[in-house]
């Protein structure tokens, strides 16, 4: 069994998410062998899973295993710490998809892993291990709470102040990771958890250092990125996504948590009448809608990003 070459971070249960209600489904399977042993359920993504990697999960001390569900490259497991009783996620790269999840995968820990990353906005990363080369897995926070999109589906009435309240954490939240001069890049409903009072951000395969200047587009050019909330320029692939961008990505997640709507698509008069029909505050509806607006190439060059 190896060791990645990355550190565990200090204090990993700093944050007080263990005290916060767990409002994400936990639902699914069970196996044979190792699975049947762990209490799985039967489930296509979950017998993708080798009896190896689950032992070695297991040898982390880690027990009562519930897959919660699969993303384009890993399968996703919620776990207890037997030693301290804390909740972790395990995150299992799919074999199938080969080298680009690889790269996906390593990119993420780096992520996680990174000194700069700012506290309580990803999820703490503890230690990345493999017993396979195509199967590594790494063991990260468990972060309760719900994605945005299903948070706000259980708060169709939500009053517009917190809607508004709702948006202010998750520009502050960015602007905090983009401080310490990092991207997520895949900026979506889901990729946002609401957990308690708190905005917290997932999902980091394609992120990267923000650097000006940085031009190589062989690198991450092919990121992954939720087309519905991305700037024109960068869905077509004429520059990779940037500060800049990422803000504008943000404010149209945020303009679809005040109205119920997508930005996509629409021109300024539209966005701003949509702003105006679901009762947003003008001096805040400006704001959105200033950041909705494509950014300038020349702003938006000051900072590709930069592979770790």
């Amino acid at each position: 069994m190896k060791w990645f070459p990355f550190k565990r971070n200090k204090n990993p249960d700093s944050s007080d998410a263990a005290s916060q209600p767990v409002d994400r489904s936990d639902s699914g399977p069970v196996g044979v062998q190792v699975h049947k042993v762990m209490g799985l359920e039967d489930d296509d993504y979950v017998t993708e899973v080798t009896d190896e990697t689950f032992t070695a999960i297991a040898a982390e001390g880690l027990v009562d295993l519930k897959p919660i569900g699969c993303g384009g490259y890993g399968i996703v497991f919620k776990a207890v710490d037997s030693t301290t009783g804390n909740e972790r996620a395990i995150k299992v790269m799919r074999p199938r998809e080969g080298a680009k999840a690889r790269e996906v995968f390593d990119r993420e820990c780096k992520m996680l892993d990174a000194a700069e990353m700012p506290l309580g906005i990803a999820p703490q990363f503890y230690v990345a291990r493999q017993v396979r080369t195509d199967q590594p897995f790494m063991i990260i926070e468990w972060i309760p709470g719900q994605q945005l999109q299903n948070w706000l589906d259980a708060r169709t009435h939500l009053p517009m102040n917190d809607r508004i309240s709702l948006c202010r954490l998750i520009f502050a939240t960015y602007a905090k990771l983009h401080a310490a001069n990092l991207m997520q890049r895949d900026v979506s409903l889901g990729n946002i958890m609401v957990s308690g009072r708190r905005i917290r951000l997932i999902d980091f395969g394609g992120g990267g250092r923000a650097q000006a200047g940085y031009r190589n587009m062989s690198t991450m050019s092919q990121a992954p990125m939720t087309e519905a909330f991305a700037p024109d320029a960068v869905l077509a692939g004429h520059r990779k996504q940037t500060i800049p961008d990422e803000v504008h990505m943000v404010a149209k997640v945020c303009f679809t948590a005040l109205t119920g709507q997508l930005a996509f698509g629409k021109l300024y008069a539209q966005r701003k009448a949509v702003l105006q029909a679901a009762g947003v505050p003008r001096e805040f509806a400006d704001i959105v809608l200033k950041k909705t607006e494509q950014p300038p190439e020349k702003l938006a060059l000051q900072s590709e990003p930069q592979e770790f």
